[in-house]
C-alpha cells in the first residue's frame, strides 16, 4: 500500500487530526515536514495510506481541520 503525506499547519492540529482519525479507525503517523519549496517553513503532517484519503478528508472536514497533500 502506498503512503502519502498530508500537511497540517501546526503540531497541535496534527495531533488532534491523528486522534480523530484513530477514533475513526484510520491509522496515521505524525511527521515533521520541511515546507521549503512551498515557502511555508517547517510544518507538521500525517502519513496515511493513499486509498484512505477520501475517508481522511471527510473526518478532517467535519472538524474544520485544513490540510494539503504534500508533494
Amino acid at each position: 500500500m502506498k503512503r502519502i503525506t498530508i500537511m497540517i499547519g501546526t503540531p497541535t492540529y496534527a495531533v488532534k487530526a491523528k486522534n480523530l482519525l484513530f477514533r475513526s479507525g484510520i491509522k496515521s503517523r505524525l511527521v515533521k515536514l520541511d515546507g521549503g519549496e512551498e515557502g511555508t517553513g517547517c510544518t507538521h503532517g500525517l502519513e496515511i495510506y493513499e486509498e484512505q484519503l477520501y475517508s481522511v478528508a471527510s473526518v478532517l472536514r467535519e472538524r474544520n481541520i485544513s490540510y494539503r497533500i504534500h508533494r
